[in-house]
């Protein structure tokens, strides 16, 4: 059930290079799997579970990850939307479906390898180092928020 489970998120994340891959249209189109699969992966229905029970699924979605994997190594426009690790700058592109390697800053979606990742987002930190730093009390938001507001009235 682990490996299943493991599968489904890789394919969920796989999902968003390949569906916004203008190289990748035609794998979505092959595919002979529930879109539930791929679009939710901690959703198992009871079809699902036998099917993991007798591997069937198990390999339906082994060979599609595969194949997926493949395309995204082979790809300039996949590999220009992976992640270089802030935190050691290694010269290697990672991806947030690389489960056993790599983690992802849940706020900001930036990839780390595991070894590397302390639970700080260098990111994030810069993101609200500029917020502090543009605004110490907090003024511009507020402002921002009255001006959206403003807008969304005249409209």
């Amino acid at each position: 059930m682990k490996y299943a489970r493991a599968l489904r998120y890789q394919l969920f994340f796989l999902n968003e290079y390949i569906r916004n891959c203008r190289n990748g249209k035609d794998l979505l189109d092959n595919m002979s799997i529930r879109s539930h699969i791929i679009n939710e992966p901690q959703l198992f229905s009871l079809q699902d579970l036998c099917a993991v029970k007798d591997r069937t699924l198990i390999e339906m979605m082994r060979v599609l990850v595969t194949s997926w994997l493949q395309h995204v190594d082979n790809c300039g426009l996949c590999k220009g939307k992976g992640f270089i690790c802030e935190l050691c700058a290694r010269d290697e592109i990672i991806y947030p479906f690389q489960l056993e390697s790599v983690v992802q800053c849940q706020m900001c979606w930036t990839c780390f390898h595991k070894a590397c990742y302390s639970g700080t987002c260098p990111k994030c930190a810069r993101i609200r180092s500029r917020r502090t730093m543009s605004d110490p009390d907090g003024n511009r938001n507020k402002e921002a928020e009255v001006k959206n507001e403003n807008e969304r009235k005249k409209t």
